[in-house]
């Protein structure tokens, strides 16, 4: 049996082999062609400078998130470490607080005096309770305890004196009360200013703009027993004096004992 292609198949296919053949002879006439030629590399060399580009922008972009981000979580970290490391230097004040305190205690069951010139007593009456920046004691004029003595916490400094003495009770004003006045002595310079009470263990005074008074440094009674550390300092170039603030080195409302000091006289 014998079979025919017909005309039209026969059409189709030299048709196809025709468009092939152009197809072919005009890649080759663009690639062998020098000017075609040199258009096609220019061509693909500055679409090859694009995504070189692209590439290194994302790049350092990547390169700078991830520096960015790495600094970022060391900063965390240090400031977890800091943040612990204060926690324990807390933790450690306050370990010393209470352990004097309990010394202060023992002092008391065995008679009260911590020295020749110490009584230790409890506060009744803490700020917040008593007016004014007042404490109210359980030791009196019985104990020792008269007007005019000095009055300590925990060893930390003196913090106010005795402005009432009743036989078994006293009442403390505690020097950061507001408004009131006190003479200290700030600094390394050991500059002599006047303090004002601004409440709750803080205070305020004023000293020249040339003294080299610093945050930190410690602040004195003229009976040369620590009040506080200067916390922040308040500048104006063309005022001749800074503000400065400071406090007392505890928070006054957890007063439980306090030491009054008997002064001779």
């Amino acid at each position: 049996m014998i079979y025919h292609r017909s005309k039209q198949g026969n059409v189709f296919s030299n048709r196809k082999n025709i468009i092939l053949s152009i197809f072919i002879a005009v890649s080759i006439f663009f690639l062998l062609y020098s000017p075609v030629r040199k258009v096609l590399t220019q061509s693909v060399h500055n679409v090859a400078i694009v995504v070189w580009e692209i590439g290194s922008s994302v790049s350092g972009a990547l390169d700078s998130f991830v520096t960015n981000f790495k600094t970022k979580d060391s900063l965390v970290k240090e400031n977890d470490i800091l943040n612990e490391a204060l926690s324990i230097m807390s933790a450690q004040v306050l370990d010393r607080n209470l352990l004097v305190e309990r010394v202060a205690r023992l002092e008391e069951a065995l008679g009260r005096s911590s020295g020749d010139n110490r009584v230790v007593a409890k506060v009744l009456v803490g700020p917040g309770r008593s007016p004014y920046d007042t404490l109210v004691i359980d030791a009196g004029t019985e104990n020792g305890v008269k007007v005019g003595d000095l009055v300590s916490y925990a060893g930390s400094g003196v913090i106010g004196e005795i402005i009432e003495a009743a036989s078994s009770s006293a009442k403390i004003k505690i020097y950061s009360s507001y408004g009131d006045e006190q003479l200290v002595i700030v600094g390394a310079q050991h500059l002599p200013v006047t303090a004002y009470g601004r409440g709750m263990g803080n205070f305020e005074a004023m000293v020249p703009q040339d003294s080299s008074v610093v945050i930190g440094d410690t602040v004195v009674t003229k009976e040369n027993l620590i009040l506080g550390a200067v916390t922040f300092i308040e500048e104006e170039p063309a005022n001749p004096f800074k503000r400065i603030f400071f406090r007392v080195p505890f928070n006054i409302t957890e007063i439980n004992l306090v030491e009054v000091i008997k002064i001779k006289g």
